[in-house]
């Protein structure tokens, strides 16, 4: 088995392995177990059927980038979400996977480091490689490399994963974009992999610019996931806010109606004082009731005289005493349902708390 051959196969389990830490929150198809065992076996069949006709930057491109393409389907498979979802999953596993790669080949290149592991293992190679070559030393090496760049990109990615089970990330422009980048990645490392032989120099910097490329496809990522969480709580703002600009119009009308209706049984009242004390009962119970609604609110705001005047009904109603000194004509500035959500929302706040002690 050729070094390539046997580096295809842990590719892949490093593959699957970046692209679970994006997805294992997502929405499953029914019998996702049986649906994930199967897409784990096939992509390992496919990983190891695949042929290795050349040994060259652009076949060995084509050959992890049609590994990379499988996996997205096997994901479409056990996963009932949108291909943008799935693009960007799988996007940022490979970026990862990458990452962690070229950073385990810029310090073993830089430090010079393999000198103490004998025989390293070249994954492209086209020479006969046996698995028990490797250095145990070497191991632990690549397996702790591994483990870094993996544990840093989910504690950077999982916050804002974390609680958004409707995941639409929109901007399949940016995603699209980040693949392309992917591409050009991968393709550039292959050429820095077989074609160059400048110096040592050239070589890390080539691969310094590769890494550069994996951080800034991750960056743009992380973005998109965080303007995406901007924009659900401006929606989410916006709703509330629609729904104060609908309440105050139903409590306008109403306050208006209940003018309307005090002023009627004023006028009711005043007739009743006229036949004496033949209806003088009648008019203290309607002489009563009246006055809970004798203080309507006159601040000079019309939203304010609503809101205080909708409250002290409600207090009333529930045996709060509401006293208020207020001059609203400083508040025309503020929009009318962005004052009624504002103050009538701290009012509630406050009937409430009074009401339970």
């Amino acid at each position: 088995m050729t070094g390539l051959a046997l580096y295809k196969l842990l590719f892949m389990a490093q593959l699957l392995f970046g692209e679970g830490m994006f997805l294992f929150r997502l929405e499953r198809r029914p019998r996702f177990g049986l649906r994930l065992a199967a897409a784990i076996a096939a992509m390992f069949l496919v990983a190891a059927a695949f042929p290795l006709l050349e040994y060259n930057a652009w076949y060995v491109s084509f050959l992890f980038l049609t590994l990379f393409l499988c996996t997205l389907l096997a994901m479409r498979w056990c996963y009932d979400e949108p291909w943008g979802n799935i693009l960007f999953c799988g996007i940022a596993g490979y970026t990862v996977q990458h990452l962690a790669y070229l950073a385990y080949t810029f310090i073993i290149e830089a430090t010079q480091i393999s000198l103490l592991f004998g025989a390293t293992f070249d994954p492209y190679s086209n020479t006969p490689f046996e698995l028990g070559q490797i250095p145990l030393i070497q191991m632990v090496f690549y397996i702790d490399c591994y483990f870094l760049v993996y544990s840093f990109a989910f504690s950077i990615f999982d916050k804002p994963l974390k609680g958004n089970h409707n995941l639409y990330l929109g901007r399949t422009s940016l995603v699209g974009l980040s693949g392309l980048l992917i591409a050009a990645d991968v393709i550039f490392n292959m050429i820095t992999n077989y074609y160059t032989t400048g110096s040592r120099a050239s070589l890390l910097l080539e691969r310094s610019y590769n890494i550069l490329i994996c951080g800034l496809i991750l960056a743009l990522l992380y973005n998109q996931l965080s303007s995406r969480a901007l924009r659900d709580e401006l929606d989410e703002v916006q709703h509330l806010l629609e729904q104060g600009k609908r309440q105050y119009e139903l409590s306008r009308r109403s306050v208006d109606l209940i003018n309307m209706k005090y002023h009627d049984l004023r006028h009711q009242s005043e007739l009743l004082s006229r036949r004496g004390d033949l209806a003088r009962e009648e008019k203290q119970e309607l002489d009563q009731v009246l006055a809970g609604y004798a203080d309507q609110a006159k601040t000079g705001n019309e939203v304010l005289d609503t809101i205080l005047t909708e409250k002290n009904v409600l207090c009333r109603s529930r045996g709060i005493r509401l006293s208020s000194m207020a001059d609203g004509r400083g508040l025309d500035f503020i929009k009318a349902h962005h004052l009624y959500a504002l103050l009538g929302n701290a009012m509630d706040n406050a009937i409430e708390h009074v009401r339970g002690i």
